[in-house]
């Protein structure tokens, strides 16, 4: 999951995990997105040796992980699987940012806006016995995660506590004039998305089981029969695909959809709002509700790396590859509430990219492919 947090392509078949390659001996990793890369790096950290294949390299602008916010908080996911693999990443992402050194992830406090309360009442905390204990908290459960420092507050509340935190985060009137009265704060990790698409594409490239590493090909499969020739041929004993939305038509899945994104880029250091300005700290602000967003037109702000992303969109099957007029201006529009002087800072970027959507997120062995015994295709 990223910024966005959707579910990223469906279920069906038989789970796959990676027990499940403790027999292979060298696999085709096709796609060097941010689930191709990492795959690649996860196989190769398991002693199984990795041929990767790609299009196109991983920092290309078409690359959907390129525009990734990078926000870690599972969103708009229904998948039950989704919270261990989040907490999995949560895990890897936090001791990067403890790293030191030139990390790709650092830890940005974050403030989601909510109009209502939307939080645990005292009900919730009212024990309730029916052979066991019953836990009825509106919250999600990542956010009992201490690392994270989750709080459910009013925007005053808030307020008050940044007289401490000194962020660069709207005021208390801004909010409560639009209707904004409470919010989630806690302290997320944030992954500067080129820099970590490039650290993992070293990591590949410079070890030793790496085979052979090709992620600029300029060809794309023309189905999933035709990765598993190539594998062959290449002395593997499996595939695994991480083609994002390419999926759908190798796989002929009517279910995956693009989900259209877009981004402004700012400047780290562009000119802040009257009365933020002198706030030494950058903070992540985001919502989905109204007046500012909806679920389809996002309103956030997010420091990645050197720069501000705002954004943003989530529109299905909408397959326009710029941004259109009326959307550049509502995502200035976002920038100025968050908090960019957008008279004194013009932005110096933008992005358009399709997010791969399904219901419910896919990993599992394909068992419908014709393959030699002992061959694995993992979707």
């Amino acid at each position: 999951t990223g910024i966005d947090g959707r579910s990223i392509s469906s279920s069906g078949g038989n789970n796959a995990t990676l027990d499940q390659f403790k027999m292979a001996s060298k696999a085709l990793v096709v796609g060097s997105g941010a689930i191709g890369l990492r795959t690649a790096v996860e196989l190769l950290r398991r002693n199984i040796r990795v041929v990767l294949r790609s299009p196109q390299h991983p920092l290309h602008p078409s690359t959907c992980s390129m525009g990734a916010g990078g926000l870690w908080m599972p969103f708009h996911c229904d998948d039950s699987r989704v919270d261990k693999w989040a907490a999995s990443t949560l895990d890897e992402l936090l001791l990067d940012a403890s790293s030191g050194g030139d990390s790709a992830v650092e830890i940005v406090p974050t403030v989601l806006l909510k109009r209502d309360h939307d939080g645990p009442t005292v009900d919730n905390y009212t024990l309730k016995w029916d052979g066991e204990k019953i836990d009825e908290s509106p919250l999600p459960s990542w956010a009992s995660d201490p690392r994270l420092d989750f709080q459910h507050m009013t925007v005053e509340m808030l307020s008050w506590q940044n007289s401490v935190h000194q962020l660069r985060i709207p005021s208390q009137d801004d909010l409560v004039n639009a209707g904004y009265k409470h919010c989630w704060f806690y302290k997320p990790p944030i992954v500067d998305a080129p820099k970590k698409l490039q650290s993992m594409l070293d990591e590949v490239e410079q070890h030793s089981m790496a085979d052979d590493v090709n992620v600029e090909t300029g060809t794309y499969y023309s189905s999933i029969q035709e990765m598993i020739d190539e594998a062959i041929q290449l002395g593997c004993d499996a595939v695994v695909n991480c083609t994002g939305l390419g999926s759908r038509d190798l796989c002929g899945d009517s279910t995956l959809v693009g989900a259209r994104g877009i981004l402004l880029h700012f400047d780290r250091k562009c000119k802040r709002a009257e009365g933020i300005d002198s706030f030494p700290n950058d903070a992540a602000v985001l919502t989905e509700e109204p007046p500012w967003a909806s679920e389809t037109e996002n309103c956030y702000l997010i420091p990645r790396g050197d720069v501000i992303v705002v954004g943003g969109t989530y529109l299905e099957d909408d397959n326009e590859i710029n941004i259109r007029e009326e959307e550049k201006e509502r995502l200035m529009r976002n920038a100025r509430l968050l908090g960019i002087d957008t008279d004194r800072s013009s932005c110096v970027g933008e992005w358009t990219g399709f997010r791969p959507y399904r219901p419910t997120t896919r990993l599992e062995m394909d068992e419908d492919v014709c393959v030699p015994i002992g061959f694995r295709v993992v979707h």
